[in-house]
């Protein structure tokens, strides 16, 4: 049985998910200290930096777990195609996760690209959920393994 089209985009847009989560981890680290001004000026505006900048959330952290759940959304990836059905259900729990992880990003301030990759990142995650949830990628999945 050849790889359906809805397998092969879902595996394309992990793929750009991992892509995604790379950039912003790049940007998360180059703009560290912006991320965290943007944070006191939004909950503690007129205090001095040195004594709110210790509550700020720890923007690198955060990015690191994130690379950490995309890079296992890439080992999904490579998988897909190749209708392993535990990389189905991984692609799906992840980028459900990742729906969830960038709603709760909207909730602390950011910089305006990071806010575009979130929207994108969950747009693709969403993308991913869909794809791999349809009639199309659920008879694939239920082939014997090739």
């Amino acid at each position: 049985m050849s790889v359906p089209n809805a397998v092969r985009y879902a595996a394309v847009a992990v793929w750009a998910l991992l892509g995604l989560a790379v950039l912003r981890m790049i940007l998360t680290l180059a703009f560290k200290d912006d991320l965290v001004d943007a944070w006191i000026e939004d909950k503690a505006p007129g205090l001095p930096r040195e004594l709110v900048a210790q509550d700020a959330p720890a923007y690198v952290g955060v990015a690191l777990v994130s690379l950490v759940f995309t890079v296992l959304l890439g080992l999904a990836a490579v998988n897909l195609p190749n209708g392993r059905n535990w990389a189905r259900i991984v692609a799906i729990v992840f980028a459900a996760l990742s729906v969830l992880g960038i709603v709760a990003a909207f909730l602390a301030p950011s910089l305006v690209v990071l806010q575009i990759i979130n929207v994108l990142m969950a747009l693709l995650s969403i993308a991913v959920i869909v794809l791999l949830a349809n009639a199309e990628a659920n008879r694939f999945f239920a082939a014997p393994v090739r």
